[in-house]
């Protein structure tokens, strides 16, 4: 049915010097002039005001206290305290001078504490457990700070395709989010942070920690050989070297020589490693090879390697676990819980 706007009533002029007659019209003069004539401050240094503030002061302090012994001496995650640590911000770290609050330490560790009740796993120490859920948090704030000094982020668009990767493999998204929140009772949107953590972490450690990409051959012979079968592989080793110094491809050495069965297939390519992810002696000799050149044969536990240096990433000159150690060193961290 169509509303006809001509058969509609129409709007009355108000008359105002009626209205101006009316009681209501007197109160609401009245309120105006009771407003205009209070004295705000008079009412801040009246007693009343001054008792209640005081009050008020004294309940937050006494809440406080009484909060504060329940975390930092019981640990407790009762319904009360949770609300509390929701409101009140108490730090379970400060890393930086950055607080990681009670709050978020138990949003991480309500999740890890689902996954081992949802799997039945047994003789599992929760205290050790949320010594490593503390560990975490710190070390992602101290990646963050990195991360920030560095320009390094990662975008919604990022964590959305590799959330969209992990549903595709696992089923589809009803499949992962069923899985959420039975073995950890989170949704996607917890779990989308937790994937943010992880990609910041990778791209920290891609950009930032020096890496080597390189082939290799190996001539296999046991580190308490007898020297005699030491030289032997020497010598097959530096045959190789000649052939690919000689023009021969080093893929294709590599495929049909090198020892190493896992990397031979692919022509002796490995993935990129950082400093001290090797034995040592293949490891400085990766390092310190130019890219695009070759090294002369080393040796290692394995045997004898010749390796080509392909390209190199990044500046720092340490595996991502002793940088993150030594930058935790460095950094300002008390531990609260």
């Amino acid at each position: 049915m169509k509303l006809k706007f001509d058969k509609l009533p129409s709007i009355k002029k108000v008359n105002l010097d009626k209205f101006k007659s009316t009681k209501l019209f007197s109160f609401f003069q009245k309120l105006k002039d009771m407003i205009v004539k209070l004295d705000i401050g008079r009412v801040f240094k009246s007693k009343a005001f001054k008792i209640f503030f005081l009050s008020l002061i004294v309940i937050l302090a006494i809440s406080q206290i009484v909060f504060g012994v329940m975390i930092y001496k019981y640990k407790a995650t009762d319904k009360v305290t949770r609300f509390a640590a929701k409101v009140l911000p108490f730090p379970a770290a400060v890393v930086n001078y950055e607080a990681i609050t009670y709050n978020e330490y138990l949003g991480e560790q309500d999740y890890i504490h689902q996954f081992y009740k949802s799997t039945n796993q047994e003789e599992i120490d929760i205290n050790e457990i949320d010594k490593q859920v503390l560990k975490q948090l710190v070390e992602n704030k101290v990646i963050k700070s990195e991360a920030r000094n560095n320009k390094i982020s990662v975008s919604a668009e990022e964590v959305d395709k590799a959330f969209g990767e992990i549903v595709e493999q696992n089923g589809g998204k009803d499949s992962v989010e069923k899985v959420l929140k039975d073995l950890y009772g989170i949704d996607s949107k917890k779990f989308k942070l937790l994937i943010k953590s992880q990609l910041l972490r990778d791209k920290v450690s891609d950009q930032l920690i020096a890496k080597v990409t390189a082939r290799h051959i190996l001539v296999r012979v046991d580190s308490d050989a007898p020297e005699a079968d030491v030289n032997k592989a020497k010598e097959k080793i530096q045959g190789f070297l000649d052939q690919i110094k000689g023009g021969a491809d080093f893929a294709e050495v590599a495929k049909q020589n090198s020892e190493d069965v896992g990397s031979a297939e692919q022509g002796g390519l490995l993935d990129p490693f950082a400093k001290g992810e090797m034995v040592e002696s293949f490891s400085e000799t990766a390092f310190t090879t130019p890219v695009g050149q070759l090294s002369e044969p080393v040796r290692t536990e394995f045997g004898w390697h010749i390796i080509k240096v392909e390209g190199k990433s990044g500046k720092i000159e340490k595996t991502f676990a002793d940088w993150l150690t030594d930058l935790k060193q460095q950094s300002f961290i008390i531990n609260l819980v």
